[in-house]
């Protein structure tokens, strides 16, 4: 292999062989390519003396492989419908046809060995053979043909809609990069004149209509992103980004200003970063929106985050929790004090976990206070409080442990820390647990275990958290199986390979995957699940903590203890037929 490699022809000189290049041109290229740290087919295509169909035919020809151009090529739905989509996503490639025992993709770089071996795994064909195609194509199948959401409201015609914006809005205002780049740095905005274009009647639907779109497809996020000559709408549905609307840019600041107003914050503020709020009645269901601006070189970013308290489910046992670690998650929030901490990254739904926990020990009988950033839904019966910065005056600011402080003088029974973020925090949560208060917060960790460390880290003593430690629970959020296209799958030894399993241990198991509907967007997913990894504090486990015991050590213990990790969760769910084989291959994959 390494031979054949230092055999083939660069592929500037292939280009120049074909007459795609001059000498001349391919040298200044090369001249750039150390400063420009890109490939120099690249930097050819930017200097606008090559194409890339040009280029990847050159590729096609340096690699021996064939090329295809995906524009007339004819795509088998029902073929990509049998490749996990989260697959074809990670390692951009174009199912195109399968035979008994191989199956041929187009891909853009035939250089990554782990791609193929990682779809031959997870799709159970010995062999997999691969074709050339432009990126350019395979990315839009990707992302405009293939998976791309279908709009769910319909009452508004978005073609008249962005023809009436384009009318409106003639001259595009890059006011941001204008800003840096002229030397007078006009910052003068007049105020009336962006109330007035906000307020227009088109710009007001467009933006209730991205609204309303979102939230009728259980969108977490909307994104309305500026690139140079576009404006791009996407929505984060179960965990994943999708585009979903390009805007015309001339459009872009009255969008903005729109959603400022919206939210009360300040429309002539352009360089800084800006949050705020706002709440819209949705079918008599009210639903908070929290706003994020942030300022970029083609103008101002925002994202808005959805709050829809009637799609939060605080049942502890809808979440995923296995009935044993159910069992013993809830005995141990119900304890008089102690310490209980969650682990896993941003988005992993800890806090859903934590307010479902509070819910259900909420009584008249107990005070539950909580400080949080922020305040994502209202609890009845919990005093809830959002830390905050004052950055005219610091000294006013409500910090994570400001505010637990000020908590434990008002005599809670049970306190949540929205996050351990600093040792001021982790040592006031600590002597909290240790002092009679049943205290509940998250930290990023990958998994309950490494908490042990997080909190070493920190510099909290670890036998004084020990001492305080009741639980710790490792999360992760998985996409389940849509239902109302819920498909079964052949089992191949390939796939229980991939599984970590021998073909004969699925014989009493079936395997599905969603074909696509448009239940769930043409997706195959639809909602998501919890993955728990349960860990009861034991004596003996607060022994071997307070004496610093490894991480392996302690991994060994628990596995004594048949302790579940997030893995083994997964993978029962995917043999019960909840989840995809693909949710698997990814949480493997540390995704």
């Amino acid at each position: 292999m390494a031979a054949d490699f230092l055999k083939r022809k660069r592929i500037g000189e292939i280009l120049v062989e074909m007459r795609a290049v001059t000498q001349e041109q391919l040298e200044a290229a090369l001249k750039r390519q150390p400063s420009a740290r890109r490939m120099i087919g690249e930097i050819l295509i930017e200097d606008k003396v090559l194409n890339e169909e040009t280029l990847f035919r050159g590729l096609s020809m340096q690699h021996g492989i064939e090329f295809v151009n995906l524009g007339n090529a004819e795509l088998n739905s029902d073929l990509i419908r049998q490749i996990p989509e989260s697959l074809i996503k990670t390692y951009k490639f174009i199912p195109l046809r399968k035979e008994p025992k191989s199956l041929t993709i187009a891909v853009f770089d035939p250089t990554n060995t782990k791609m193929f071996d990682s779809i031959k795994m997870a799709t159970g064909f010995m062999f997999i053979k691969w074709v050339l195609a432009t990126k350019t194509q395979i990315l839009h199948i990707i992302n405009e043909v293939l998976y791309r959401p279908q709009n769910v409201l319909d009452n508004v015609p978005i073609d008249d809609l962005l023809k009436d914006v384009k009318l409106e809005f003639t001259k595009e205002e890059n006011l941001f990069t204008e800003a840096f780049t002229s030397t007078a740095m006009q910052t003068d905005l007049n105020l009336e004149e962006l109330k007035r274009e906000s307020d227009q009647t088109s710009i007001v639907t467009l933006v209730h209509k991205i609204i309303l779109d979102a939230v009728k497809m259980r969108a977490s996020d909307i994104h309305i992103e500026a690139f140079e000559k576009i404006i791009q709408v996407r929505y984060r549905i179960d965990g994943i980004l999708y585009d979903i609307l390009p805007v015309e840019k001339a459009a872009q600041m009255a969008i903005i200003s729109r959603i400022k107003i919206m939210s009360n914050l300040d429309i002539t503020e352009r360089f800084m970063p800006q949050d705020g709020n706002f709440k819209l009645r949705v079918k008599n269901q009210q639903i908070e929106f929290r706003v994020a601006i942030l300022p970029s070189i083609y103008g101002q970013n925002c994202t808005i985050r959805v709050l829809d308290a009637g799609r939060v489910n605080l049942d502890l046992k809808g979440l995923g929790f296995h009935d044993d670690d159910l069992r013993i998650f809830e005995y141990n929030i119900g304890k008089p004090w102690g310490l209980c901490l969650l682990a896993g990254p941003t988005g992993s739904g800890k806090t859903t976990t934590l307010y479902s926990a509070l819910s259900l020990i909420n009584s008249r009988q107990k005070k539950i206070i909580t400080v949080e950033d922020p305040v994502e839904f209202k609890i009845p019966g919990v005093h809830q409080m959002q830390v905050f910065e004052n950055k005219n005056d610091p000294n006013r600011s409500l910090t994570f442990a400001r505010g637990l402080r000020a908590i434990l003088r008002l005599d809670p029974d049970i306190i949540l820390v929205g996050e351990i973020r600093d040792y001021e925090t982790a040592e006031i949560t600590v002597k909290a647990a240790l002092t009679g208060h049943m205290v509940f917060s998250t930290i990023h960790a990958n998994s309950a275990i490494e908490t042990i460390n997080r909190l070493e880290n920190i510099g909290i003593d670890p036998y004084l958290y020990a001492s305080a430690l009741c639980l710790l629970v490792g999360q992760r959020l998985v996409r389940k199986i849509c239902p109302n296209c819920k498909t079964e799958i052949e089992q191949t030894p390939y796939l229980a390979a991939s599984l970590g399993l021998d073909i004969k241990d699925l014989e009493n198991h079936k395997l599905y995957r969603g074909a696509g509907c448009k239940a769930c967007n043409n997706s195959g997913f639809r909602d998501r699940t919890g993955l728990y990894e349960v860990i009861e504090v034991t004596p003996d486990l607060k022994e071997m903590i307070g004496q610093r015991r490894t991480s392996m050590e302690l991994i060994t213990y628990l596995r004594r203890r048949k302790v579940k990790t997030l893995s083994e969760c997964c993978l029962a769910k995917v043999l019960e037929g909840e989840v995809p084989v693909e949710e698997y291959i990814m949480i493997n994959m540390g995704s």
